[in-house]
Order: C-alpha cells, then sequence, then structure tokens
C-alpha cells in the first residue's frame, strides 16, 4: 500500500492527494481503509495462525497457548485505548495536533514492540500490561469524559514528552546492558581490554 502511495505521487505529484477521487472520495480515504483491512483481514489472522501452527508443533518457546498470546494484550489495548481516544476525544485531538499524536503513537508502539522483541530474544515472560497503559488509560478517561477541557492538547504534550524520554532511556539501558553481555563497546565491535 505504501509503495503504492509513493509510485503514484512520484508518477503523478501531490496533487493526486488534494483532489477527490471519486464519489466525493479522496485516495487517503482509500489508503486508510486498506491499511486497516490488511492488517485486520491479513496481517492479524497470519499473526495468530502462525501462533497455533507453532502451539501445534509445541514449537513455542512456551509450553501454553496463553503465554503465546500474552505478548499481543500490551499491544491491542494501546491499540484500542488511543482509538477510543481519537475516536471520542471532545478536542478532535487528532485533528488539532496530528503530529504531535502520531509521534506519540509511534514512539509508545516503537517501546511496547521493543520490550516484546528483548523478551522474545532473552527467553523471558512479557508483562501482561505495559506500563505505558495506566497512565494512557488516565489520560484517555480524562479526555474523553471532557475532563481535561481545553488543556488536553498540553496533557498530550506531556505524555509524548514522557512517552520519548521513557523510550530513549529503555534504548540506552539495553544498549548499555547488551555491550556489558557481549563484552564491546557501544557503536563498536572492539571487544572492551580486560581488567
Amino acid at each position: 500500500v505504501l509503495i503504492t502511495a509513493y509510485l503514484l505521487t512520484g508518477a503523478v505529484g501531490v496533487e493526486v492527494w488534494q483532489k477527490p477521487f471519486l464519489f466525493g472520495y479522496y485516495i487517503t480515504d482509500a489508503l486508510v481503509i486498506l491499511l486497516i483491512v490488511f492488517s485486520l483481514f491479513l496481517s492479524f489472522p497470519q499473526t495468530l495462525y502462525n501462533i497455533h501452527r507453532a502451539h501445534l508443533k509445541k514449537t513455542l518457546k512456551n509450553d501454553s497457548l496463553y503465554e503465546g498470546l500474552l505478548p499481543l494484550v500490551s499491544p491491542l489495548l494501546l491499540f484500542l485505548l488511543l482509538t477510543i481516544w481519537v475516536v471520542l476525544s471532545p478536542g478532535n485531538i487528532l485533528a488539532k495536533q496530528p503530529r504531535l499524536f502520531l509521534w506519540m503513537v509511534g514512539v509508545a508502539f516503537s517501546n511496547v514492540i521493543c520490550k516484546v522483541i528483548i523478551c522474545q530474544m532473552s527467553s523471558t515472560r512479557p508483562e501482561l500490561f505495559h506500563w505505558f497503559l495506566f497512565p494512557l488509560a488516565l489520560v484517555v478517561c480524562a479526555a474523553i469524559s471532557g475532563v481535561l477541557g481545553w488543556t488536553e492538547e498540553a496533557v498530550l504534550a506531556v505524555f509524548t514528552t514522557l512517552v520519548t524520554a521513557a523510550h530513549v532511556h529503555y534504548g540506552v539501558c539495553v544498549g548499555r546492558q547488551l555491550s556489558e553481555h557481549l563484552n564491546i563497546y557501544i557503536f563498536s565491535l572492539k571487544k572492551r581490554i580486560q581488567e
């Protein structure tokens, strides 16, 4: 889908995104629908199928299907909370702060998925609920109930700063721990001098 968008933009120009395409709908509307449809009906079922197949072949790292599905809980809850916020926001947060909101979504999902990947690589059990979910749930409840009012954008900025700082901190800590484990310097493959 994205490759098609890039090729279309390169061939026709950015004007194609600014004019109605069919029946008053823009191409961006069609791309969003395609992205959602492909995610829900291709990627997600394929993931569940792979987990089921691995469970039947006994190749899962853990014995139970629950343990196999555990890494999906936090990303799904994060997706659900963010969708609720966007759809029910009285201040229409996505329209007012699209870049900041999408930055926060990207960083939050990156952190959640990085933690899942590290857990898989280290054969450790992932946490059921990522800690981002708790403050996000408070923010979403406050936003959709109207408690935040005009401060919704400021709260988004604060939460985005928190999520970004936490993600950078996590990356630095993982890098430091890996360099110590592999006995190398960060951003270098040279071995450390033994003391």
